[in-house]
């Protein structure tokens, strides 16, 4: 299962997303995803459920400050890459010197997904991709 799914990824890597959808309340995120290999188009439907932590960070270090404020009509995100991990990356973990209740949360994200020059971190128990589950926790 592990190999299929990193194959299976692997297929997504440079992948034009069309759309995106983020729903707390049924603990989700999917994209629609359209690759282009040889001159086919193929369409992806990933869905990553039961998600119990996502992370998101515009770009490294003083860069992610720089956010574009307009968006041309001819602009579109990409799924850079995409990667599975078994036990996670390690703990991501939020720390406030002045807000003490900020420390008990933390996550241990399995999946990593580079969207141009950001970074998209999630923790979930399951993927969907086209239709195929793959229970990961």
């Amino acid at each position: 299962m592990e190999e299929r799914l990193s194959d299976l990824l692997n297929e997504l890597w440079a992948a034009v997303i069309e759309r995106y959808e983020f729903d707390i309340l049924k603990n989700t995120i999917s994209f629609e995803l359209k690759t282009i290999d040889n001159g086919y188009e193929n369409k992806y439907k990933m869905v990553f459920e039961g998600v119990t932590a996502w992370y998101f960070v515009e770009n490294t270090g003083e860069e992610r400050l720089n956010t574009k404020a307009n968006v041309e009509e001819d602009d579109y995100l990409e799924l850079t890459s995409i990667d599975f991990y078994v036990g996670g990356i390690g703990q991501i973990k939020p720390s406030s010197i002045e807000e003490d209740w900020v420390n008990q949360y933390y996550s241990n994200a399995n999946f990593a997904l580079e969207i141009w020059n950001a970074l998209l971190l999630v923790e979930a128990k399951s993927i969907v991709i086209n239709g195929n589950k793959y229970t990961v926790s």
